[in-house]
């Protein structure tokens, strides 16, 4: 039978997690523009959302197609969520059993490739996917970890699994000094240690570090002026290829037209009526507040937040993450949102500054002149968006990774941390103090100065050549 891939086959396979899915899609999409033929796989729910993200590459004619695998039954789980976004923080372990039951439907599919002729020549996974390491190797097939996680994050990741493995944290206190595998060593608090080495999809990145050198290497969403020292440590490491492909990010990070800016979820403004708020703001001048798609902040934390930001005086754009149980969204629940989640009061003191957006923001905020802090979690795809746009960061870090990445952001002078851990206690001061800092104080245009360095060698990462 003849081979209907004329162009070169690779299967890219995704995590089903947003932060995870749309850079490894983005990156699928440029490979596409490049000459290749790409299968994206993906499950029946997710597969409407994947379509609306690659609805301008099946415009342009590129060779990229989805492959739906039937989704497995998987116990307390509800029919039609398949994404982390989906659910309650507590559930998250229910994603991860659905994932687990996709190696048969897709050994099944790649061994009917093989039989029609038609193999991958290579494997692009999420590095959260354990059992796509064992296919490739059956099959004479290349594999290549795709990491959403910094070169940072993995190198400090990897030198606590093998101090904790060694017996070698060595302990001061709440805090902990990891030297084990780092030219540098560095002094962490025990929590940001207990997040990696107890989260068991930190586990699994562990996983994949331990047996790469079974594959064909690491891509890595970063770029070399940004880690020049950790990508260089982690092929060394490993004695691995591994590759700076970033930053891969939304066009809008680079000066482009948006494009499906709410990433295929509802959105409680237009962009119309957000534009024209943003725009009446002067430059640098307003906080943005974004949790990702993963974090809920309690009722506590999201009104301690709230008052800190109140106390601040300054501008904000908030876009709370809103719990599944609050949809779908009524003017019943929009009331009880308000009164839960915000201090009395609140939304009408600060109406003449502010604005609440409840759920997903539109992607363009944190690209338009106005915004001069972003208050984050620190995902690394959050980090990655603030620095290709120039704007300091004011961080959260909630768990997995992100520890690692506000730590970054210290280091690189261009952010400073207000909390940590997901049961951190917030402090309003801390946060007026922080916002007011970054926006307002001589601090913090400095740390305006380094993030528009880094903004400028992004843009030159991403230039062709």
């Amino acid at each position: 039978m003849i081979n209907s891939f004329v162009k070169p086959h690779v299967v890219a396979v995704p995590f089903p997690a947003l932060g995870h899915t749309i850079p490894l899609l983005n990156f699928a999409i440029s490979l596409a523009s490049s000459g290749l033929a790409i299968t994206c796989v993906t499950t029946a729910a997710n597969a409407p959302r994947l379509k609306l993200r690659m609805a301008h590459a099946f415009s342009s004619g590129l060779d990229i197609r989805l492959l739906v695998l039937p989704t497995p039954l998987v116990e307390g789980l509800p029919e039609g969520v398949e994404s982390f976004d989906q659910v309650l923080p507590e559930h998250c372990g229910l994603i991860y059993d659905l994932v687990v039951k996709l190696e048969q439907p897709f050994n099944h599919w790649l061994e009917a490739q093989i039989e029609g002729m038609d193999p991958p020549v290579c494997i692009m996974h999420d590095v959260l996917l354990g059992w796509t390491m064992e296919v490739p190797q059956e099959h004479n097939i290349t594999r290549v970890v795709f990491n959403t996680y910094g070169a940072f994050a993995l190198t400090l990741l990897r030198s606590a699994w093998l101090s904790s493995s060694h017996n070698a944290l060595e302990k001061e206190g709440d805090t902990i000094l990891l030297s084990l595998d780092l030219s540098t060593p560095l002094r962490l608090h025990k929590h940001e240690i207990d997040t990696m080495l107890f989260d068991p999809l930190m586990l699994e990145v562990i996983g994949r570090l331990k047996s790469l050198n079974q594959g064909g290497g690491m891509l890595i969403n970063t770029y070399e002026q940004l880690e020049p020292e950790y990508l260089q440590h982690l092929g060394n490491l490993t004695g691995k290829k591994v590759w700076s492909i970033g930053p891969v990010l939304p066009s809008t990070c680079f000066g482009g037209v948006v494009k499906d800016s709410n990433r295929g979820k509802m959105v409680d403004i237009s962009e119309d009526k957000l534009l024209q708020w943003l725009d009446s703001q002067s430059s640098c001048s307003v906080a943005y507040i974004s949790f990702g798609s993963q974090i809920f902040l309690t009722e506590e934390q999201s009104k301690a937040l709230a008052s800190g930001l109140e106390a601040s005086g300054q501008p904000f754009i908030w876009a709370i993450k809103v719990s599944p149980k609050f949809e779908p969204r009524t003017s019943d629940t929009a009331d009880l949102l308000d009164r839960t989640y915000l201090p009395e009061g609140f939304q009408e003191r600060t109406k003449n500054r502010g604005l609440v957006i409840w759920g997903w923001a539109p992607q363009l905020i944190l690209s338009h002149p106005s915004v001069g802090a972003f208050v984050s979690h620190c995902g690394w795809n959050s980090m990655l968006e603030s620095v290709a746009l120039g704007v300091p960061l004011i961080t959260w870090p909630i768990y997995a990774d992100q520890h690692f990445n506000s730590k970054l952001a210290i280091k690189l002078g261009i952010g400073i941390q207000i909390c940590q851990h997901r049961d951190g206690t917030l402090d309003k001061e801390r946060v007026k103090d922080g916002v007011t800092l970054v926006l307002s104080k001589e601090e913090g245009k400095e740390m305006k100065r380094g993030a528009e360095k880094l903004k400028k060698m992004a843009r030159e990462a991403v230039e062709l050549g």
